[in-house]
């Protein structure tokens, strides 16, 4: 059995690169400089010579300002690039897996959301991720879309919400949180694992909602990291609005599986997790 990952250089791509590893599942993996999702015969011929039995495309252009900024990029790697691989992987009959983002929903709904919900994108980032899910589907008779909400791991964005949090903390600066954006705050390392879970088990193909248990609001989340961080740092209450978007920002981006499998564990013990790991590493 193989695996072929495109886009391994990212915060899900490092955790999944690290737990085939250490369960030597046979994975082969290539970033964006290695090779672009857009090089429709570069990545053909990849897959014919390496002959995987799943494919996961995990590749993508993110961030809303970023995404805003270059949109024909945005729809090439985001939207076309899962349409190219949809149509390889069709033909050769292999599975794809097409990694999703929350994002696509506009944020509205009072409570979680299930994969049964509607996706209701509106700015160029969630609405070229959805545009994947639709080629995916549209094409592929077998596939798997998996939706994550925010992720942190080994390979946090640079410039991401993550990153930024545990920097201030662990420096004891002050900082501004938004207390009325609520998510599903899910460690990469537990997403990776339980989407290798369900396609190695072979359920079912179709959409799945994946994130670490609980929801919570980012300024409560600073808090409770901030206190395992033992962090002196002052912590702001402030809205959402007040950090400027280029693009349409959702205020609840909370996920959950409709009874698909059994839950993760919370956000909490993952967190704490996360924060030995880095204590371990002498990174924090």
């Amino acid at each position: 059995m193989k695996i072929l990952l495109f886009g391994g250089n990212g915060c899900f791509g490092s955790e999944l690169l690290d737990i085939c590893k250490n369960k030597k599942i046979d994975l082969v993996s290539f970033n964006s400089k290695d090779l672009d999702v857009t090089n429709v015969n570069k990545i053909e011929k990849k897959i014919t010579k390496i002959k995987p039995n799943f494919v996961i495309n995990s590749a993508a252009v993110v961030g809303i300002n970023n995404c805003e900024e270059n949109f024909d990029k945005a729809f090439q790697v985001n939207s076309f690039g899962a349409l190219s691989l949809a149509k390889i992987c069709e033909k050769k009959k292999i599975t794809l897996i097409q990694i999703s983002t929350h994002a696509i929903f506009d944020g509205k709904k009072k409570g979680v959301y299930y994969e049964n919900d509607n996706p209701t994108p509106n700015n160029i980032y969630s609405g070229s991720k959805y545009l994947s899910e639709l080629f995916v589907k549209s094409i592929c008779k077998k596939y798997y879309i998996f939706r994550f909400p925010s992720l942190y791991g080994k390979k946090n964005n640079i410039n991401g919400f993550f990153n930024k949090i545990i920097f201030y903390l662990k420096n004891n600066k002050s900082i501004k949180v938004a207390y009325d954006k609520i998510d599903s705050p899910t460690y990469a390392k537990d997403a990776a694992e339980k989407l290798l879970d369900i396609i190695l088990g072979r359920l079912k193909y179709g959409i799945y909602h994946i994130s670490n248990k609980g929801q919570t609001n980012y300024y409560d989340f600073t808090k409770y990291l901030k206190k395992i961080l033992k962090s002196k740092s002052s912590i702001q209450p402030v809205k959402d609005e007040y950090f400027i978007s280029k693009g349409f920002k959702i205020l609840n981006a909370s996920l959950k599986s409709k009874k698909k499998f059994k839950e993760l564990r919370s956000w909490k013990l993952a967190l704490k997790d996360y924060v030995n790991l880095l204590k371990l590493q002498k990174k924090i």
